[in-house]
Order: structure tokens, then C-alpha cells, then sequence
């Protein structure tokens, strides 16, 4: 009996089974390409492909700063495009921006780089330089941290580019040169904070009594860690509770000896820290927040990313910032690849 089923499935027309396979995600369109020849047909199709790539992905690639090149370009086909830009990220605008896709899923990832960034001070040589990115990054250029007290970088894109009903998380792309200092999780030191704010765009609500008010998500605080990239085994370790001990040796004499203090500082746990990873690409990169694109925010409306450290007024060097980058949320570890 199921060898019939299977039999009479088989003989259903390319047309069906296409249709049927584009309703389902861009993984199980591979995997049933090894089902038969004529499921391999369907899936590598494109009326299959067209499914999975977003409906404006012509309108964003053409601002791409060059033409998307695609394997074998002449006819080249949807699947094809939608592979190349799941393992190649393109610049958009200036190189201020990238697009991709995410493979899993299909779902649009953004990056804003350092350039299309609001960096305070940015502007001044004697706070930050834009350097040549090391081979091999995303964008051209870098922002490096030379000396503030004061830091905050924000960045800001449209609702409208995201993928609707979609999960997206912001992290901060970053790394430290040698001589950085400022930023260190001691003890005692208050860490960075990062926010992530979802509004109108300055638009606003008329409420039930008549009264319009802007209309944003509240922002939350998280602080972050810039320094350790033992990701969550050192996130870990910021949510215990520490003591540290340290002997200081003073100028007076007790007894013919210098005196000794002990000293002891305590840490409280901080369960809400976000440490950073070490990425692919050999930068790093901080969870800073994660938001829902629901899909009917309006033209107008934004999320706002902020990272900042104004409240101790330390000096700082050495941060190095490649760009923000807002992609999908991962819901499960082990997800099959295509």
C-alpha cells in the first residue's frame, strides 16, 4: 500500500509538487531534492525559489554598489541568487550598508556600518579615526576609539526592509586593539549599556481620549561586556556573585615593616550581562537586544540601537567599530543546513 502512495506521488506533476515544496523553508526545498529526479526538478526550480526570496529583494539589490555577481551569471537561476546572498553579503549605498539572507529561513539581515552610524565626536581626529578595515571584513572602513570620556554610537534602520513576523536580534560588531583600556568589566566599573528601541519614526497614536502621544517600544538597558570573548561561560561568571581579595603594601612601618592591607571587593551577580563571541569572520560581536517586526508598524516606523558608557567618565581607547549588524533570532541550536 505505501509503495503505491509513494508511487502515485511520484507522478503528480513537476507544477504540484513545486508548488507544494515553496510552501515550506528554503532547508526542506533542498532536502527533498534528493527525494526523486522529479522532486530534485521542482525544488531546483524557480517557481520554487521565487517563493523564498523576499518580494522586494530587486528594488534593495538595485542599490547595491555593484552588480550582484551569481554563479554562472547568464540565467542564472533563484536559487542560485538566493544561495549567493546567504553566503555573500552585498554592499549596498556607499558601502554604508550590506544585505543578505539568512539561510534558514529567508528572512533579510541587515548590517549598518560604522559610516552609517551616529558616533559622538566621530568627526573629531582627536576622539575616533577611520582606518582601512583589515582583509577580509565586511566594509572598507573601521571607526577607532583614540580618547573620550563620553561614548555612544548609534544606529538606525527602517522597519519596512525587515522581514514581518520575524524575530531580530542587533549586535554590535567590534574588536579591541592592544592598547585599549576604558572598558575593562572590573570590579567596581560600571560596563557599557546597550538599548534597542522599536517607534513610529516620529510618528504618532491617537489614544481612546483623543490625545496623540509618539508611539516606541520602551527601551530597556542591558550592559554589555566588550573585553572577554569566552561568550557564555564568561556571561557566566559575571552572574555570580565575587569577592576579590588584594593585599595593598602601604609607606608606614609597623614593627620595622611596611604595612600590609588586605582589601576585599565584591562584585554582585549581574544576571542580565551579555558577553561577546568571536565571529567567522574574525571580528566579535555582543547581543545587544532582540525586537519583533510584526509587519503593520508603518513606512515610518524604526529601531533605534544605542551602545554607550557616559556614566563613569573614564577615559577610553581602542574600541574598534566595524558596523551594527540585525539579523534573525536563532530559535534552535542544531538546525539542519542547506
Amino acid at each position: 500500500m505505501a509503495t503505491a502512495e509513494t508511487a502515485e506521488i511520484y507522478r503528480l506533476p513537476e507544477e504540484c509538487v513545486a508548488y507544494a515544496i515553496s510552501l515550506t523553508t528554503p532547508g526542506d526545498a533542498c532536502h527533498s531534492s534528493v527525494v526523486s529526479p522529479t522532486f530534485r526538478a521542482a525544488a531546483d526550480s524557480d517557481a520554487v525559489w521565487a517563493r523564498f526570496l523576499p518580494p522586494d529583494h530587486a528594488d534593495v539589490l538595485a542599490r547595491a554598489d555593484e552588480p550582484v555577481a551569481v554563479a554562472g551569471c547568464v540565467g542564472a537561476s533563484k536559487k542560485e541568487l538566493f544561495l549567493r546572498l546567504c553566503d555573500s553579503p552585498v554592499l549596498l549605498d556607499g558601502a554604508t550598508m550590506s544585505f543578505g539572507l539568512e539561510r534558514r529561513s529567508g528572512a533579510k539581515c541587515f548590517m549598518l556600518s560604522a559610516r552609517a552610524l551616529s558616533i559622538a565626536w566621530g568627526d573629531d581626529p582627536s576622539c575616533w579615526t577611520w582606518t582601512a578595515s583589515p582583509p577580509g571584513s565586511r566594509f572598507p572602513e573601521v571607526a577607532e576609539l583614540v580618547d573620550v570620556c563620553w561614548l555612544e554610537i548609534t544606529g538606525k534602520l527602517s522597519l519596512s526592509l525587515l522581514t514581518p513576523g520575524t524575530t531580530y536580534v542587533a549586535y554590535l560588531v567590534f574588536a579591541m586593539a592592544d592598547d585599549a583600556y576604558g572598558l575593562e568589566c572590573h570590579v567596581g566599573m560600571p560596563p557599557p549599556k546597550a538599548t534597542v528601541t522599536v517607534s513610529s519614526g516620529g510618528g504618532t497614536t491617537t489614544s481612546s481620549s483623543g490625545s496623540k502621544t509618539a508611539t516606541a517600544t520602551p527601551a530597556q538597558e542591558h550592559p554589555i561586556c566588550l573585553h572577554h570573548m569566552q561568550g557564555e561561560e564568561e556571561a557566566a561568571a559575571h552572574r555570580r556573585k565575587q569577592q576579590y581579595v588584594r593585599l595593598r603594601r602601604g609607606y608606614g612601618i609597623s614593627g620595622g615593616a611596611r604595612k600590609t592591607t588586605v582589601l576585599t571587593t565584591t562584585r554582585e551577580a549581574d544576571p542580565d550581562i551579555r558577553c561577546p563571541r568571536r565571529r567567522g569572520d574574525g571580528w566579535a560581536e555582543v547581543e545587544m537586544d532582540e525586537f519583533n517586526v510584526a509587519g503593520d508598524e508603518g513606512d515610518a516606523a524604526v529601531v533605534e540601537v544605542t551602545v554607550q558608557e557616559v556614566d563613569s567618565r573614564r577615559w577610553k581607547r581602542g574600541l574598534v567599530v566595524l558596523g551594527i549588524e540585525i539579523r534573525p533570532k536563532q530559535h534552535t541550536a542544531g538546525m539542519l543546513a542547506l
